[in-house]
């Protein structure tokens, strides 16, 4: 897996979960967007001691460099939480094209925050 994801917060006080943590990007970038599977992170938040979240993956995400990199993150929700994406662009706009991963994308730091429903 090219995408590592660690849960830093977990607020369950509401009707929904709310996760915040990072993730951080390894090999190689393919055409399109590299891979994101939920599934690693929901046991993370689960084991919060917060409400256990949904198995469905999260109804929204998103993902903002944290150090001034001016490069951006899109989340693109997939059929099943192991299957979506995140689509890497440079600061100029353009996708980072596909191939090793630029610099600025692995020495990124990228927060996200994800909300899920509970488990019922």
């Amino acid at each position: 897996m090219a995408i590592t994801i660690t849960v830093q917060n977990v607020d369950a006080s509401g009707p929904v979960v709310w996760a915040t943590g990072s993730i951080a990007f390894s090999g190689s970038y393919p055409t399109g967007g590299d891979t994101l599977d939920w599934t690693t992170a929901i046991p993370q938040v689960g084991s919060s001691g917060a409400a256990t979240p949904s198995s469905s993956g999260p109804h929204q995400a998103n993902f903002d460099s944290q150090n001034g990199n001016g490069g951006y993150y899109v989340a693109v929700q997939g059929s099943a939480p192991n299957n979506w994406k995140v689509k890497c662009f440079q600061a100029s706009g353009t996708e980072v094209t596909a191939g090793a991963y630029p610099t600025s994308v692995t020495s990124d730091i990228i927060a996200f925050q994800a909300e899920f429903l509970k488990m019922q």
